[in-house]
C-alpha cells in the first residue's frame, strides 16, 4: 500500500502538464501513487497523460470542476495520507518524503501545509509566499494562508464526509475553514512545492467571481461557529473586500478598486491597506502599473 496518494487535477494544462508529473515521480524515499484527475480537458492535455499510463492512474470524468476532481481522486486514494497537486504547480525534490515523516511526527494534526514559491509561465521564481506559523481558525477567516498544492491530510479527514464543495476559486479555503474545526493544522518547515501564477489562473481572470464565492465561504464559516461575534465578523469581511481590492488593482480597474477599499474602510476604518489602495486609485494608469511592478520586484527582493 501507498504512504500518500498524490491526487492532480488537469484542466487544460498542456504547457505545464509534464513538469507537474515529472516533479512529482521523481520523488524519492517514499512509497507514493499518482492519480491524475482529466476534468474534460480539451487541449492537449489528455495525449500528454496517455504517455504516463503505467505510471500514474488516469481518471477521466466529463468537465465538473477541481472540487469534484479532488473529490474523485479521494474517492480513489488508497494511502493513509493524501496530497494535492495542481496540474501547473510543481513538487521539490524530497518534498513527498520528508512530509511523510513530518505527519509521523505530528500525529494530533489532520491537515498539513508549507511556503510556497510562487513561479511565472516560465518557471523562474518570483518571491517566496509564507505561511501562517501559528495556525488558528480565527487567523484562517482573515485569509487563506493555506497553498492547496502544499497541502497534504490524512485521509480520515475525508472519511469523515468532508469534501470540497464546488464555490470555485474558494473551494479551498471553504473546506480548510471547516477542516480546521475538526483537528489541529501542522505547518512543516521547509518549501515543498512551486506554485504558478499566470495569466489562466482562475483567481486572476474572475475577480468578481472570487470575491462572491469568499463571501459564501465566509457566511457559511459564521454560521457555523456564531460564536466567534460580529467584531471579528466584520473585521474577516473587511479583509476579504481588502484582497478583492488588490486583484482589481492588479487588473487595473481602479473604479472597482477604489469600491472596494471604500466598502472596506466601512467595515474596519483603522485598515491600513485599504487606505494604501485607496491612495493608488489615484494615481494616473502609468504611475499605477509602475507601483504594481515594484512590489513585485520588492517582494521578490524580501524573500
Amino acid at each position: 500500500m501507498p504512504e500518500i496518494s498524490v491526487i492532480i487535477p488537469v484542466y487544460n494544462q498542456e504547457n505545464f502538464l509534464c513538469e507537474t508529473l515529472e516533479s512529482v515521480l521523481g520523488q524519492q524515499g517514499v512509497n507514493s501513487e499518482v492519480i491524475v484527475i482529466n476534468d474534460g480537458s480539451t487541449d492537449r492535455s489528455p495525449e500528454i497523460i496517455k504517455k504516463y499510463e503505467g505510471k500514474v492512474i488516469v481518471v477521466n470524468q466529463e468537465n465538473k470542476g477541481v472540487a469534484e476532481a479532488r473529490n474523485h481522486g479521494v474517492r480513489r486514494a488508497r494511502a493513509g495520507l493524501v496530497a494535492f497537486l495542481d496540474g501547473d504547480d510543481r513538487f521539490l525534490p524530497g518534498h513527498l518524503a520528508r512530509a511523510a515523516e513530518w505527519t509521523k511526527d505530528h500525529p494530533e494534526a489532520v491537515l498539513f501545509y508549507g511556503d510556497a514559491c510562487v513561479i511565472d509561465e516560465t518557471g523562474r521564481r518570483l518571491y517566496l509566499q509564507k505561511s501562517e506559523t501559528a495556525p488558528s481558525l480565527e487567523k484562517l477567516l482573515l485569509g487563506n494562508f493555506v497553498i492547496a498544492s502544499s497541502v497534504v491530510a490524512r485521509k480520515t479527514l475525508f472519511d469523515q464526509g468532508n469534501r470540497f464543495e464546488p464555490m470555485q476559486v474558494a473551494e479551498d479555503w471553504d473546506l480548510w475553514l471547516r477542516a480546521i474545526s475538526l483537528g489541529a493544522f501542522s505547518r512543516y518547515p521547509w518549501t515543498g512545492v512551486e506554485y504558478r501564477k499566470h495569466g489562466g489562473s482562475a483567481i486572476k481572470t474572475k475577480t468578481l467571481l472570487a470575491e462572491e464565492m469568499y463571501a459564501k465561504a465566509l457566511a457559511r464559516a459564521f454560521a457555523a461557529h456564531p460564536e466567534l461575534g460580529e467584531s471579528l465578523k466584520r473585521k474577516a469581511q473587511a479583509h476579504a473586500l481588502s484582497q478583492s481590492m488588490v486583484r482589481f488593482l492588479a487588473a487595473g480597474d481602479k473604479k472597482e478598486a477604489r469600491a472596494r477599499a471604500l466598502r472596506c474602510l466601512s467595515e474596519a476604518p483603522a485598515m491600513p491597506d485599504a487606505w494604501f489602495g485607496l491612495f493608488l486609485t489615484l494615481f494616473p494608469d502609468s504611475l499605477l502599473r509602475a507601483a504594481i511592478k515594484t512590489r513585485k520586484q520588492f517582494l521578490k527582493w524580501l524573500t
